[in-house]
């Protein structure tokens, strides 16, 4: 694996970070409530918030197109590119755009990452040494399906669709994490190997 690729791959690391900031943030701001209010109501509230948080999206974005490119430089993985690479889209756009436009999840394209981990589990199986992580990447391709279930219908109880939406973001982008961490791993024993 060359040096950028790697560095493409480090970076995502960060994903779970600009998350935290997004998910806690609303902490902060008076008169916000993270248990009521969705994250992206952040960016109709104090300026300095507000652009702190659309830029935490931007950077999300930003870091999923990197990983997104570097997986499939690495791995031929054109699905995981397809699929990371529109999500990490959605992310970029969301941070330029506020809530009530439709280009805010892009008509809805944020729903393609229901298969992110499961196709990242399946063409990237080379650069993760770990059965429990493909394992790991299937049951949060599970919880996604049951989120946007729950979402869709209704289940899910409207006075703490803050908290609901935290967890799923924070699952979500852990799992970034977790799967840029896996390959780095992969890269470095083969390094050691190597010399």
């Amino acid at each position: 694996m060359n040096k950028n690729n790697l560095l493409a791959i480090k970076q995502a690391m960060l994903i779970p970070v600009f998350a935290f900031y997004n998910i806690f943030v609303g902490l902060l701001v008076s008169g916000y409530s993270v248990v009521t209010q969705h994250i992206s109501e952040l960016a109709l509230e104090a300026q300095f918030f507000a652009y702190s948080h659309r830029l935490a999206d931007v950077l999300i974005g930003l870091s999923m197109c990197l990983f997104a490119i570097a997986c499939l430089s690495i791995a031929r993985a054109k699905f995981t590119f397809l699929t990371m690479f529109s999500f990490g889209i959605t992310w970029i756009f969301a941070g330029i755009f506020i809530l009530g436009s439709p280009l805010h999840d892009l008509y809805g394209l944020t729903t393609i990452l229901i298969v992110v981990p499961v196709l990242f589990a399946l063409e990237m199986n080379d650069y993760y040494s770990s059965k429990n992580f493909q394992n790991f990447c299937v049951l949060i391709t599970l919880i996604h399906i049951v989120f946007f279930w729950f979402f869709s219908y209704g289940f899910m109880p409207i006075e703490y669709k803050g908290v609901t939406q935290r967890v799923w973001v924070a699952i979500t982008l852990v799992w970034y994490g977790l799967a840029a961490y896996q390959v780095v791993s992969v890269a470095n024993k083969k390094i050691n190997k190597d010399t």
